[in-house]
This record gives C-alpha cells, structure tokens and sequence, in this order.
C-alpha cells in the first residue's frame, strides 16, 4: 500500500518526473550546450550563448506528428472527433486481421470531419462494414460512405437505382475510384505508438509511409515498465500549458498541498549558486530538442528549514508533510532532467545521468487543439509490479492539476493578446510576421531557474507565426474577446466536461458509483421497512413449527412436513437475527457509508476547486515558505 501510495503521489506531482531525449524524425545536426552563470536577472539573457536568428529558422510545424488522443479511449467502430489547429478531424478505430497470423490488430483512420457533400460533422456518422474485411465511414445525414484509407467516396445512395436502371448492373467500385472527385473527403496521416494516436495532417495516409515517424520514449519500449495514462483539456492555450509544465520553480508554491496531501517540490530549480541549470539543444532539418538538467536536491526546502525558519523561530515540524527527497547516505544525487522535443513531446523524472534509463518518469504530449484551446495527456511510466488503477490516478492528478490550472488565465491573456497586437500591427504588410517577440515583451525572467524557460519563449517568439490558422483565429480572439470578463473557476476547472466525458475509465467510475449510491438507498429503506413490519407482525408460527420438530415419528409424510417447516424456521431465524438492533444498525451503516464513499469518489470527477477550497488550500505555502516580517 506504501509503494502504491507513493507511486500515486508521484503521478500528482506531474512536474516532478523525468524523460529521456527520445528519437525524433531525423538525426539531429548540431547540438548546443549552455549552462547558467550567475546573476538573477536574466530578462536580458546576459548570460546566454547568442541566440543565433537561424536556429529555428528550418523549424516546420507542417512536418510535424501531433499526438491527439490515446488509443485506449477510442471505442471500437464508433467515429469520434478530434481538434487540431482549430481544424476538427473524424477518427476510428477497427480490427483487421494481421498478415500471417491469427490474431487481429487495431487499425485507424483519420479524414477531416467533413462531408464534401454539405460539410456536415462526419464523427455524426456511422462505422459499416466494407468488403474483404473493410470498413468505410457513412455520413449520417444523406448516407453518403467513405473510405477510411484514401477517403474516397465508395457510395452515394441517392444514385443508386438510377445507375442501375442505366447500366443493368450495381455500380462498381472501380467507378467510383476516380481522382480528384469532389465527392471525396480529405484523409490524413494516422499512427499509433506507444498507446498514442497521432495526426500528421499535412500528409495523406500514403505519403506518411515515407516519413520517420512520431518521436518515441525509450522507457515505454523496455521489458518491465507500466504506464498509467491520463487526459484532460483545457481552456489555455497549448504554448502557455507546455511552458507551465516545464517551469521549475511553480511546483513548492502553486503545488504547496494538493487536497489533503502535501507535495511542495523544488528539485527541478536552481538555487543559482551550487545547483546550476545546463541546456542542451540540438536541432535536425526541421525539428528541434531542449534538455534541462540540476540535481536533484531540496534547494527552497533546505533554505527554509536552515535560514527562514530559525529567523521566524518556527519549530521544524511546521513542515510536515513536504514530499522531501532524500538520497542514500554517499549516493551522488540524480540529475533532475526536463526534455522538450518540439513541438508536443516533455518528460520529465530524475536520473544517475541524462542518458540513463529512469525506474520513473512522466511524459507529457499535448495537443494544440487551438489557439486558447489545449488538449493535455499524461503517463506515469515506472518499473513496477503493480499498476495503479486509471481512475484512482486519474482522482489525485486532477487535484494536482486544479492547483495552477486558474492562474494561467491571466497569463494566458496576456500573452495572447501581445502576440495578437503584433499581428495587427503587420496587417498591412503583405509580409508574414517572422519573430514575434510576445513573450520576450510580456514575461519578467530573474529566477536562475529560467534558463530553460527564456529558451522556449524565443523558440515560440520565433515560430508561432507559422503555426496554421494561429494568426487568423488570434486576431479575430483579439477583437471579439479581449474585453470580456473573465471564465470563473467553474468553467476553467469544468473535470467534467474537461476529463470525465472523454475518459471512458473515468465515466465507468461515475456510472459505478450511481449505482451504488441507487443501491445503498435501496437497500436502506428495505432494512427500515422490513424491521417496522416485523416488530408489528408477530411470528406464532416460528414456536409451533418448532414444537412440531420434536415430536417422534417415522411417518414418511411427516418426515417431508418437518423438512419444510424445517425450512421455514431456517428463513425465519434469519429474519429473527437480521432484524435484531445490532444486526438492522449495522446494515444501515454499511449502506449509508457505501452510499457517502461513493459520492465522495463522484464528487472528484465533477468540478470541486472552487474559491473557498483555493483559499484553503493556499494557506499550506506558509508551512514550506515561514513568513517572516523584513520591514
């Protein structure tokens, strides 16, 4: 229970875990290494290497996979969509036999959710069986059906008959194979790895056979690890979520306790004297790879317990609870490391070096559904015997996630509308917007620990105008939404609408715990019902069908009599011990703490953190940062 207990909370802290630099595309070129003087200021980036104009000049977001949903939350024949970019896309799932063997595989498909003929929602439609073992997609409108490989349009009901009076015969499928038809949907590039469905929009199925594929995690390939996968989306947009995970020094304040439990970290920071930050980069013909390493050693921990809380004169155990990482006497520290493979992939997890194997890590892909729109996904990855159940997970991630999700509201519209007032300002050149310096313009760097981060801000300054759809849908953002209020905590925290509905494991819990709850109230009122009617109704059959067994005889029929009453006195005394105080309390208590668990459980899968919850839960910084009075 221990292990299972810490393996839990280490999935919580889902900024504290590790990767290893994982296989991109193409072989990396050239790499970069830097590491951190000193000074705290960094918002001018003194101390960094020159950030050459070219380095992300051959970055090309159209080359890249996009990781969009896991393959275990796509049911079997049923279409579902997708967002990428704004743009929807219609994915599913089927079985098909593999070449040589018995068993069947799992086969996807992709095409953009919409039907040439009157540009309704495909992922309304339904999945119908093909010839040979196929399957093909039928828009739910007109019956209009689709080929999932190439996106062809294999059928057209209303044409049928017609074509047949014409030629004799049911139409066949070569005619209707033609190219460039504008009764054909739009197919896209489709895989699946490691758990992960991936998009590679820019590409049709066939042209995708001639690229690398989506970057792997090497840990997931190797005998002996488990992975326990998560998703959630999010009303932020993607670039703001990817930068929140890989931001080192949020974890010991806006992680401070998550519910009732403790998880203040800070191995990921720099303390800017002993533990200083090294990058890594290195950058392929259209991809690129940021790695951040630090031991991993209590750095705000170790400071408050030696420096603050003496001044304060707070006891020691004023800190109970932070999850403190403790190496092995004379063991050298792990290197805390965080890797960006751009533009989806982070992991994060502590190791003996950066290219060692880690016993746990976290991998992150997240999805840029949208401007302002992010779709994140998650897996605790460790070599453990057990697996912790999804769900169980998926309650205590949640919480961890609540934490900072509604702070990044502000930061979210910030920095959107700076990148957006740069668009505007280039409206009327005719030439595409090559670095906007969004971030450079709106975020104060001075942590020693950011060296990463103001890495990432230019790499997005310098990219995002090339994103698809990004510089339209911000403008239009900009002009219809600046002035708005702000969403309230319910609709940034929505769990249900952001995970519940989209997690099948998830959902099952919710409709578990309705029956129970159903359950418990039943079988609640039935105890209370039966012990009114039985303390009213007395039982003079329960004494004669007593006596009646006592008396002697060999009678056949008597013997078949007493073997009923037998019976009777059998259901009868265990009415008598059912119905007895002890016996009612009990049961009524079982049910009612059934009933209370159960709700407890669906209660983490609806929205949970509001405003009196945050100010409670924020109240545990002073506990790990002693307020101490320096005027």
């Amino acid at each position: 229970m221990k292990a299972a207990l810490t393996f839990v909370l280490s999935l919580s802290a889902a900024d504290a875990f590790s990767t290893a630099f994982v296989a991109r595309r193409a072989p990396f070129l050239h790499t970069h290494f830097s590491t951190s003087e000193t000074g705290n200021d960094i918002s001018s980036n003194s101390d960094a290497q020159p950030v050459l104009k070219t380095d992300f000049d051959s970055f090309d977001y159209n080359s890249q996979w996009y990781p969009v949903i896991w393959a275990a939350d796509i049911p079997l024949n049923e279409p579902i969509r997708v967002t990428l970019f704004d743009v929807h896309y219609v994915v599913w799932k089927t079985l098909a036999a593999e070449s040589g063997r018995d068993k069947q595989i799992e086969v996807f498909h992709a095409l953009v959710d919409s039907c040439p003929h009157k540009k309704v929602a495909l992922s309304e439609g339904r999945i119908t069986a093909g010839p040979c073992g196929t399957h093909f997609l039928q828009c739910s409108y007109h019956g209009w059906t689709f080929d999932g490989q190439d996106g062809k349009c294999v059928e057209i009901p209303q044409t049928l008959i017609a074509q047949r009076e014409r030629s004799g015969d049911p139409p066949k499928k070569s005619t209707l194979n033609s190219k460039n038809r504008r009764q054909d949907a739009t197919s896209v590039a489709i895989t699946q790895v490691q758990g992960m469905v991936w998009l590679q929009p820019s590409k049709s199925p066939l042209e995708a056979l001639d690229i690398e594929g989506p970057p792997r995690i090497p840990e997931l390939d190797m005998d002996g690890y488990k992975a326990t996968v998560a998703v959630r989306d999010f009303p932020i947009d993607w670039t703001v979520l990817m930068e929140n995970i890989m931001d080192p020094d949020h974890g010991y304040f806006a992680h401070s306790s998550s519910g009732s439990m403790a998880l203040a970290f800070d191995w990921y920071a720099s303390d800017g004297t002993d533990n200083m930050i090294h990058l890594q980069e290195e950058f392929s013909d259209t991809g690129w790879k940021i790695s951040s390493s630090v031991n991993a050693v209590d750095k705000l921990i170790k400071y408050n317990k030696e420096v603050r809380m003496p001044i304060a004169g707070t006891k020691e155990g004023k800190t109970r609870g932070i999850l403190v990482n403790k190496p092995k006497k004379d063991d050298p520290p792990k290197l805390a490391t965080t890797t960006f493979i751009a533009p989806s992939v982070i992991t994060l997890g502590r190791r003996d070096n950066v290219t060692a194997a880690s016993t746990f890590l976290t991998g992150f892909w997240v999805c840029p559904v949208g401007t302002g729109k992010s779709r994140f996904m998650s897996a605790a990855i460790s070599k453990s015997p057990i697996a912790i159940p999804r769900w169980l997970v998926h309650m205590n991630l949640n919480n961890f996630l609540d934490q900072d999700t509604f702070l990044l509201v502000g930061q979210n519209r910030a920095v959107l509308k700076s990148e957006a007032e740069a668009y505007l300002a280039d409206a009327n050149s005719n030439d595409q917007v090559v670095i906007n310096n969004a971030r450079k313009s709106t975020y104060v760097y001075r942590s020693p620990s950011e060296r990463m981060g103001v890495r990432i801000g230019q790499f997005f300054d310098t990219t995002l105008s090339r994103v698809p759809n990004r510089k339209e849908a911000l403008v239009s953002w900009y002009n219809r939404r600046l002035f708005e209020e702000w969403p309230n905590r319910e609709v940034i925290l929505d769990r249900f609408k952001q995970h519940t509905a989209i997690c099948p494991d998830s959902m099952d819990v919710v409709r578990n715990c309705d029956k129970v709850v159903q359950m418990s109230k039943f079988v609640g009122a039935a105890m209370l019902f039966m012990k009114i009617m039985y303390d009213k109704i007395s039982w003079p059959m329960l004494q004669a069908a007593q006596e009646s067994l006592v008396m002697p005889t060999s009678i056949g029929v008597v013997k078949l009599m007493l073997a009923r009453f037998a019976a009777k006195i059998m259901t009868m005394r265990l009415v008598q011990v059912l119905m007895t105080n002890t016996a009612v309390c009990t049961l009524l208590g079982l049910a009612a703490g059934l009933l209370l668990a159960a709700s407890a459980i669906k209660r983490e899968f609806f929205f949970k953190f509001d405003d009196a919850l945050h100010r409670k839960d924020i109240k545990f910084i002073a506990n790990n940062w002693v307020d101490i009075s320096i005027f």
